[in-house]
């Protein structure tokens, strides 16, 4: 078989329809469940305050939707009952958040997330920059 002929395309093909299988374990992203809107909102809120001061409107880098997609939305405990829309919209906004964060704003994400609901902290609830439309 070569390496890049039809015979490893159409394996390839049929492992991708197949879907990765469920691993036993805590998940990948260990953080509470939530809904993308949640999710999203807090995203949004940390990829909006590390936007600098001369950039309005956010546009995610195109190749930075794929890691972001690895890293925290497809390894979201509740992302499987999410819509692709709802996936891509998060995804959008944790790609500006890495842009501009790096792997910090990850992390931070990540702490934002298993906070308790109403408990106030730095970050939570507290000033940030606003746009029009997300």
């Amino acid at each position: 078989m070569e390496a890049d002929g039809p015979e490893v395309r159409a394996y390839i093909a049929a492992l991708v329809r197949m879907g990765a299988p469920e691993v036993p374990g805590p998940p990948a992203l260990a953080v509470p469940a939530g809904t993308a809107a949640e999710v999203t909102a807090v995203t949004r809120r940390l990829a909006l305050r590390a936007l600098p001061d001369r950039q309005r409107r956010p546009e995610p880098t195109p190749r930075l939707l794929a890691v972001a997609r690895g890293l925290v939305v497809d390894v979201h405990p509740c992302a499987p009952g999410w819509t692709v829309a709802e996936r891509e919209r998060l995804a959008g906004w944790v790609a500006v958040l890495i842009e501009h964060r790096g792997e910090d704003g990850v992390q931070e994400l990540v702490r934002e997330l298993c906070r308790e609901p109403g408990r106030e902290g730095p970050g939570r609830d507290g000033p940030g920059r606003e746009i029009d439309g997300d």
